[in-house]
């Protein structure tokens, strides 16, 4: 009865691990009965096999042990090993079963070797620009999405602030790439979620409370450059400093683009001219 009742509960295992413990228990069962006969005949005969008993339920434990699932839930000890073939799949329908990820124990990240006079100031500062450039990108992105609506139809501004998205997370790539030039470690920081107040400006303004936003973006992202500036010098780090110039350089044009487009707006007015704005608008990120 207990050999049956043990190998319906190995269900669960893979046929190598279920041959191993059939015959554990196989073994346990036969040095029983062995025991119990040999009880009735010799003294001395218990001893030994009670060592045997003993060895064979120590060897049984180290297996089942050995095959516990390696993924532990909450108040079993800690592991870092992932057995993608026992979480949440059925017996069935498991295609991960031979997908096992455990980290290489014992290694320590090395100190970057490129790393020469980067204050750990302008490290720091660096990562807070990062985010700067990726909270600008996902305000674009708002504006892209609101513009794509259609109730809105305005698929020309939809397509220009994808791209002022696309061009502000590239610029955020690039700080990244320079961080690890430097030898420093990118840290990466929560966004600022964009509060669009579209619902409180009518249709026929939201074109002038895009651009309007978009200057402010603009402006704020230059003012952060000079910041990072402004520590470079304090620091004593040219090359730094030359690198935040090549970006200052382009943001200033930046904010003169977006100060025209208010301007166009606001000389346009409502209706048709909004449309032929968002007409140019497509065209010129076409032609780029």
């Amino acid at each position: 009865k207990r050999i049956i009742m043990a190998s319906r509960s190995l269900h669960g295992f893979g046929r190598v691990q279920r041959a191993e413990m059939m015959r554990s228990v196989l073994l346990v069962a036969v040095s029983c009965c062995v025991l119990r006969d040999a009880a009735a005949f010799s003294p001395a005969a218990p001893v030994a096999v009670g060592a045997n008993l003993r060895a064979n339920i120590a060897r049984s434990m180290r297996i089942r042990s050995a095959m516990r699932p390696a993924l532990s839930m909450a108040g079993e000890q800690p592991t870092q090993v992932i057995d993608f073939g026992k979480v949440g799949f059925a017996e069935a329908d498991n295609q991960m079963r031979s997908l096992v990820f455990q980290p290489e124990g014992g290694e320590i990240e090395p100190e970057s070797r490129c790393r020469v006079n980067w204050d750990i100031k302008l490290e720091q500062a660096l990562n807070d620009h990062i985010n700067v450039e990726y909270t600008a990108s996902y305000a674009y992105h708002a504006l892209f999405s609101y513009f794509d609506r259609d109730t809105v139809g305005l698929a020309g501004h939809a397509k220009f602030f994808a791209g002022q998205s696309v061009e502000e997370r590239g610029h955020a790539e690039e700080f990244m790439r320079y961080q690890n030039i430097r030898g420093g470690k990118v840290v990466l920081k929560p966004l600022a979620v964009p509060d669009m107040q579209f619902a409180s400006v009518d249709g026929a303004s939201d074109a002038l409370y895009a651009f309007e936003l978009a200057l402010t973006l603009e402006k704020f992202v230059y003012k952060k450059l000079v910041d990072l500036h402004a520590l470079g010098t304090d620091c004593e780090d040219p090359e730094f400093c030359h690198e935040i110039e090549k970006y200052l350089s382009e943001q200033v044009r930046a904010i003169k683009d977006m100060a025209s487009y208010v301007a166009q707006v606001k000389r346009l007015g409502t209706g048709h001219g909004v449309w032929d704005l968002d007409k140019t608008l497509g065209d010129r990120v076409e032609a780029v």
